[in-house]
């Protein structure tokens, strides 16, 4: 099978022939589409990656009988209080598709149950692939900031994106969206966003923020204009931290990150694309060009999601 395989932190990925897995348990699926993500990006400069190794965790594949499915991909023990609830992504010793196994950049991947397959219908892959993690991911960080009249969204890629759509369907809140690039600005509003500004505005306090960037700059904004009782969600992993302190944070907020959906959280978006009420700007680009696609991806020119098809 062919893979865009991963030999050595910072470099190009190898396109490259490799064996069909063959493992001695789980299922071999065709994969049919998988998104890059910045999470590929931090995987392929770090030195604790292991190598040789392929990226990518937003995946559709060919499950049993050839039905295009989702794969939620984060595979816990199945045995803890957060297994059993439905949420591995929270499991001590959660593997996660792409990061600590192989992933979907290659045409065959090995799920370990087919209990991590969700069908998606009529959903075209290529645009089914990034609510893997971009749509349940955000869905999961709305509904822990939530409930609030208000939010600031920080960071309006293809996770923001997400986040508005979520912050107008499912809780019925205004948006403000942040972000350096005037084209997600112009796209954030187009999604539902009431108002749109750059980094340095002037901005009234709201009672939610959700900072989708996670540098020291963006978490040093959301602290700026949460209000007090106010809730900060974390989920971007751009490096930074915020004090936590008395007099750090206005009184009495609340902060927290938040990860990959749960598998309700995956189940709930899945419905939600599959009748229309959610959408994605998404460039489709071939196995071949997933350098291509990194490059971009680390360039910052990406207005919504880039996915690699097979």
């Amino acid at each position: 099978m062919r893979a865009a395989v991963m030999h050595s932190p910072g470099s190009p990925l190898v396109i490259e022939e490799r064996p069909r897995p063959r493992p001695r348990s789980g299922l071999v699926v065709d994969v049919l589409a998988c998104g890059v993500c910045h999470t590929d990006l931090d995987l392929l400069d770090s030195e604790f990656t292991r190598t040789p190794h392929v990226l990518g965790h937003e995946v559709v594949v060919a499950g049993p009988g050839g039905e295009p499915c989702l794969v939620y991909g984060s595979w816990g023990c199945r045995r803890c209080s957060h297994c059993r609830s439905g949420d591995e992504a929270m499991c001590e010793g959660v593997i996660i598709v792409g990061v600590h196994a192989d992933g979907g950049h290659a045409e065959a991947l090995v799920v370990p149950d087919e209990s991590y397959l969700y069908p998606i219908g009529d959903l075209d892959p290529a645009m089914a692939a990034p609510l893997a993690d971009a749509g349940a991911t955000s869905y999961r960080a709305v509904r822990r900031a939530m409930p609030a009249s208000r939010a600031v969204v920080i960071g309006v890629g293809g996770l923001g994106q997400f986040a508005i759509q979520w912050l107008r369907l499912v809780a019925d809140c205004s948006v403000t969206a942040v972000d350096t690039a005037p084209a997600k600005l112009c796209r954030a509003l187009e999604l539902g966003a009431d108002e749109a500004f750059l980094p340095m505005a002037e901005m009234e306090p709201a009672p939610a923020v959700l900072d989708f960037v996670g540098t020291p700059e963006s978490l040093h904004l959301a602290r700026s204009v949460v209000q007090r009782q106010g809730r900060i969600v974390i989920v971007g992993g751009g490096g930074g931290t915020m004090p936590v302190g008395m007099e750090a944070i206005p009184y009495e907020t609340w902060v927290t990150t938040s990860i990959m959906g749960s598998r309700s959280d995956v189940t709930t978006v899945l419905d939600h694309a599959q009748r229309g009420n959610v959408e994605c700007h998404v460039e489709v680009l071939p196995l071949d060009d997933a350098n291509t696609a990194l490059g971009r991806l680390r360039e910052g020119g990406v207005t919504g999601r880039l996915v690699l098809t097979l």
